[in-house]
């Protein structure tokens, strides 16, 4: 088998794994790159291979890096199948048909504003979406499925977030059986909300997500102290307490944890309100599988009417919604997108909050470099919001371990449960920083020297 690393290789987007069974070819997620999508030379423009030559493309779940560019496959001429998850496929649809019409309002933006310039289309619209949902298949977790002949897929459970998967793909080789994993992203252990990650035995190539690789995270029930002490101080100073959310996972993540806080720790209730559009559709899946979760979760959830709602969370319609949660008197607790405070209705919330001592922001999310979210992370004294200048007194809390992403144990303990002998190891998914902490980590369980691949680089496996 040959595999060629077309993304995802010393960064944490525009995922993409090229694997070559003699002439057979299975493509790994086509995942966005972090690029200007407007700009003509992105790399979200075009394909180091031809598209047409691939026989099926495996999804492993349905975050903007791992399933982005779906729609370009189309448009480049791809004509086989799509596999995922049951969950991922009906997330995928909404996430993709959003990324469009988000592209047609860039385009449009963008001819506004240079009218003589050249005309730059969006990367894909909604018919080429449209084709992806209808070549999307559904293949449940543990579920063997001869893929392309001789190979055979099963997904399993990676708690990363609804309807996220392992990949495992069995085939023989020169008559011998051989075990292929690439793990997606790994969420992480004891999060209370979905189930730990599937450990997978007798593995000979793995291709390993190493995102936190090089930090090890408050755990599940320290993070829970945290939060609670931040909603009592909001209570007692009658305060707004702004959660800068990803609309996909975390934004679920968050209100479980506030409705877990309410009901198990004695935490008083306050309002929780969920300002984003696309969160709300998204939110409506995760009820839609309540198979998915932990049985503690399902207890706890199924006291409540809805599935991640409650007297308590009010999900925010329209724009008249969002303005009028400004003019509110605390206490209450605002979730919002986006995750890195770029773009969003979150950024309209920030601004009547930040320059108050006594309300608080607080970071759950990885936040790239440049962004305003790790501005606020870092604790800045003023920030840019809408081209004016803010002085940051609000209380700044970073719960970075509600991640969705394991960190350097949960990887750790991952690879100790897959009993070690695997022939080729490969990281992906994460900074350089990241990858060369944790190569010496899985390195025990590795025959060969742990490899760390760049964009483009192919290996005979």
């Amino acid at each position: 088998m040959r595999i060629t690393f077309h993304g995802a290789t010393r960064q944490v987007t525009g995922s993409a794994h090229l694997l070559e069974f003699g002439e057979r070819r299975i493509l790994l997620d086509c995942g966005l790159f972090d690029s200007e999508r407007m700009n003509p030379d992105s790399p979200n423009r075009r394909f180091p291979f031809d598209p047409r030559s691939l026989d099926a493309v495996i999804v492993s779940h349905a975050h903007n890096d791992h399933v982005g560019r779906l729609p370009c496959l189309i448009k480049e001429g791809f004509s086989g199948p799509f596999l995922a998850t049951p969950a991922t496929v009906d997330i995928t649809s909404v996430m993709l048909r959003d990324s469009a019409r988000i592209q047609r309002e860039e385009a449009r933006l963008a001819q506004s504003r240079n009218p003589g310039g050249e005309h730059v289309e969006p990367l894909f619209d909604v018919g080429d979406v449209e084709c992806v949902i209808d070549r999307m298949e559904r293949l449940p977790y543990d579920q063997p499925r001869e893929v392309i002949p001789g190979v055979t897929l099963t997904y399993h459970d990676a708690g990363h977030i609804l309807g996220s998967a392992i990949v495992k793909l069995d085939y023989k080789e020169q008559g011998e059986d051989r075990r292929f994993v690439f793990t997606g992203d790994l969420g992480r252990r004891n999060t209370r909300l979905l189930p730990d990650p599937t450990p997978i035995k007798d593995i000979d190539i793995l291709v390993s997500e190493s995102t936190y690789g090089h930090r090890e995270l408050d755990p599940y029930d320290r993070l829970m102290k945290q939060l609670h002490a931040i909603i009592a101080r909001a209570t007692r100073l009658e305060s707004k307490v702004i959660v800068p959310a990803f609309s996909l996972g975390r934004t679920q993540r968050m209100v479980y944890c506030l409705q877990e806080l309410f009901a198990l720790h004695k935490a008083r209730p306050i309002p929780v309100y969920v300002d984003s559009p696309l969160a709300s559709r998204l939110t409506d899946i995760h009820r839609d599988h309540p198979e998915a979760y932990t049985p503690m979760a399902r207890s706890l959830m199924d006291a409540d009417p809805l599935y991640f709602g409650s007297k308590y969370v009010d999900f925010c319609a329209s724009w008249e919604d969002s303005r009028r949660l400004n003019h509110l008197p605390g206490p209450m607790v605002i979730i919002a997108s986006s995750g890195m405070c770029e773009a969003g209705r979150v950024k309209h919330h920030l601004r009547h909050v930040v320059s108050d001592p006594k309300n608080a922001i607080v970071i759950v999310s990885y936040q790239a470099e440049g962004t305003l979210g790790r501005q606020i992370s870092e604790g800045v004294e003023r920030i840019q919001i809408f081209d004016e200048w803010y002085d940051l007194n609000a209380a700044v809390y970073v719960l970075d371990g509600f991640s969705g992403h394991a960190d350097r144990n949960d990887l750790a303990w991952w690879y100790e449960h897959t009993g070690g002998d695997i022939e080729h190891g490969f990281l992906v998914h994460g900074e350089p920083e990241a990858i060369d902490a944790l190569a010496p980590v899985l390195q025990p369980f590795v025959r060969a020297q742990v490899h760390t691949p760049e964009l483009g680089q192919s290996f005979e496996v």
